[in-house]
């Protein structure tokens, strides 16, 4: 059909638990200028194996970020070539009395969605299943 091919990528948590929406520390704090991934829910880099954390190598001894915020800083096309998409996501757990002292997992989903892959639905004109003979 001419349309780009790609993914649709559709994050969702179960019960009443929002996906992360962006770290909640000022760009000041200690913990933002090393584990800066968590300030955007997606991110896409080029593919280096290299790069295998999103928080980077040793975050808790780094004075700056050597994870995403570092793998785009180059500013890298991703056009045309393999690229990682990384989803940060997260629950808000709001603690109940019933809970205490054993938590309860909590799930966050996402699912990924093939996008103009096929110029007509694949399932049309499929073969008639057989019937068993009597």
């Amino acid at each position: 059909m001419g349309y780009p091919v790609g993914y649709q990528v559709m994050p969702f948590a179960g019960g009443t638990h929002p996906i992360a929406k962006g770290a909640l520390f000022s760009e000041d704090d200690w913990l933002f200028k090393r584990v800066n991934f968590m300030d955007k829910q997606i991110w896409v880099t080029q593919y280096d194996p290299d790069e295998r954390f999103p928080e980077g190598k040793y975050p808790n001894r780094a004075e700056t970020d050597t994870g995403l915020k570092a793998f785009v800083e180059d500013d890298q096309s991703i056009e045309n070539v393999d690229t990682v998409l990384w989803m940060t996501t997260g629950a808000t757990h709001v603690a109940r009395a019933e809970e205490w002292p054993i938590m309860p997992t909590e799930y966050v989903h996402s699912m990924l969605k093939p996008w103009n892959f096929f110029d007509q639905t694949p399932t049309l004109n499929l073969p008639e299943p057989e019937t068993p003979e009597n």
